[in-house]
């Protein structure tokens, strides 16, 4: 870091946010199938750091940290339409010291995603395009409700070097997304993407506040409802199954498996007529067929399994679905959590549990469903709200707020308004009125609509802030010493 500034006249592709956001991983070098995260964004054994320079006396390390998965894979689009007005407003307006950026993004280790971590380093001018551009949007995730943020966050927390700290003040952190974290930091993720052997797992309670010590950190929630998130939820089934050549659609009776491991997870149905549907008995006389078996090699992180009826074939009757633990393939025999769609005449449910540790075969079964079918009760798709709990607002804010402030969880409803509310963050935080950010954004011609939504957003953390300065000092209407344009909170 220490480059010229980010000015808003700099020459910049603007033509096309595909053919800008088109990286599609990096061909390794040993291996010319497999594709890894842009060198420049590889972070294995290495730093970043936010130093002071000749033209930057007093670098304030910024980190905008997002999720690439699936349901947020166009965000970084978004900050990079608006990044010469994040850059030219801190800067016109002071609201920190000589700002320097980490872009971020984040994917889901534990399901598998190729590229679930990925840093660039510190910038304050154009060269931030380029580190937007390097991104690899892989839109993956595992459909569980969780994303590798805790993986992230050790990674700034002990591998990021800021000289504000040196000199008694926080950076500042951006998480944007819209899921929960992984309860705790795994070794052997923080092994194969960072670098460091550690001999076991860290709560990721702890990381968070490590992170905490050496920024402030926000949580910018694009929120959405149980609806769209199904739309998420059900792709990432269906993908798994067609892309293994099963059928998903247009059926009577159909139970869909997914975990993400290499253990060789197994389905069973016992139908009406008694027959046992599973890997040793594929098709049924009833009609049932057992179309895609994964990980009898352990060959994918990414593994489903699917037994269907097709529309009209399913006989009317009692059934009986579970899973099993046919095989370890990964070195750990810990349990294995898994997801269970049941699909009956339309009308989806949903089973989240997992295999018994340290057991293969019958000792490792879990019952998933039991039910009774009737072709003449055919139901219109409808789904319960509670099939989806894993991806509930509350939950997921409930979880942040247990590692970071509440008023530091920012929730939108419009992804545009991401720079509106990050740039807010910053300038309340730093020490500006919510109401003259607000007048700030007027003057740069954003809508009423917007500016209502941003003020919303940081009510909370406004309002924090401002019994903050009331308790350092004293009565409101005494001298506080307040600038208009203040510099970064201290530690």
């Amino acid at each position: 870091m220490g480059g010229p500034r980010y000015e808003e006249n700099d020459e910049r592709n603007l033509s096309s946010l595909e053919e800008r956001f088109n990286f599609q991983g990096h061909i390794s070098a040993a291996d010319s199938m497999r594709r890894e995260v842009h060198p420049e964004l590889n972070i294995l054994g290495k730093k970043r750091e936010c130093l002071n320079s000749v033209l930057a006396p007093k670098a304030t390390a910024i980190v905008v940290a997002m999720d690439v998965t699936r349901s947020r894979g166009d965000d970084a689009k978004v900050v990079f339409e608006k990044l010469p007005i994040l850059m030219g407003q801190i800067y016109m307006k002071n609201y920190v010291s000589d700002p320097a950026i980490s872009f971020a993004a984040i994917g889901d280790a534990t399901c598998g995603d190729k590229a679930p971590i990925q840093v660039g380093q510190f910038e304050s001018d154009i060269r931030l395009d380029t580190v937007l551009s390097y991104l690899w949007l892989e839109e993956g995730g595992g459909g569980t409700g969780q994303e590798s943020y805790e993986l992230t966050a050790y990674y700034y927390a002990r591998h990021s070097k800021l000289d504000c700290n040196r000199r008694g003040q926080k950076g500042f952190f951006f998480f944007v997304g819209d899921e929960g974290f992984y309860p705790k930091v795994d070794r052997n993720q923080i092994k194969e993407f960072i670098g460091e052997d550690l001999p076991s797992d860290i709560d990721s309670a702890k990381i968070f506040a490590e992170l905490q010590e050496k920024y402030q950190v926000f949580f910018i929630y694009p929120r959405k409802s149980w609806q769209q998130r199904k739309v998420d939820i059900d792709a990432e089934m269906q993908q798994r199954v067609e892309e293994a050549g099963g059928q998903y659609k247009d059926v009577d009776v159909r139970a869909t498996l997914l975990w993400n491991n290499r253990n060789d997870l197994d389905l069973h149905i016992v139908a009406p007529s008694g027959e046992h549907i599973y890997f040793s008995h594929m098709r049924s006389d009833c009609g049932g067929w057992l179309d895609v078996d994964k990980n009898v090699h352990g060959e994918t992180t990414k593994p489903v399994e699917n037994i269907r009826w097709s529309k009209g074939k399913a006989p009317k009757g009692h059934y009986e679905v579970y899973v099993q633990n046919w095989r370890f393939h990964e070195p750990s025999t810990e349990a294995t959590p898994f997801k269970v769609e049941l699909e009956v005449n339309g009308k989806i449910q949903y089973f989240t549990g997992e295999t018994k540790a340290n057991s293969t075969g019958d000792a490792s079964n879990v019952q998933a469903f039991t039910f009774d079918y009737d072709p003449n009760l055919r139901q219109v798709s409808e789904t319960v709200e509670s099939a989806y709990a894993g991806y509930d607002d509350v939950k997921i804010k409930n979880q942040w707020a247990s590692v970071i402030p509440r008023e530091n969880i920012l929730i939108i409803d419009d992804p545009k308004a991401i720079i509106d509310v990050l740039m807010g963050a910053l300038a309340i935080t730093a020490g500006t009125d919510i109401e003259q950010y607000l007048l700030d954004m007027g003057e740069r011609g954003q809508s009423a609509k917007r500016i209502s939504e941003t003020a919303g957003s940081l009510s909370g953390l406004s309002a924090t802030t401002a019994i903050a300065k009331v308790d350092a000092v004293g009565l409101p209407g005494g001298d506080t010493g307040k600038k208009r344009q203040g510099g970064t909170k201290r530690l």
